[in-house]
């Protein structure tokens, strides 16, 4: 078993097949996962700047 073969049965399904192309529904889990990264991170961003707004004004 060469490392390629290794890397495809550890792989997500389907990454070994067609040229190492997701699934549909692969690829649409994987673009909600990185939409909801930005989201949370954009929500925690603007909530320590309203907290350290908050602590400049007392």
């Amino acid at each position: 078993m060469t490392d390629v073969d290794q890397y495809r049965l550890l792989g997500f399904p389907g990454v070994g097949e067609a040229g190492g192309r997701l699934p549909v529904w692969g690829e649409a889990l994987l673009a909600a996962a990185a939409l909801l990264v930005v989201v949370f991170t954009v929500v925690r961003m603007v909530r320590m700047a309203r907290r350290a707004g908050r602590r400049r004004r007392r």
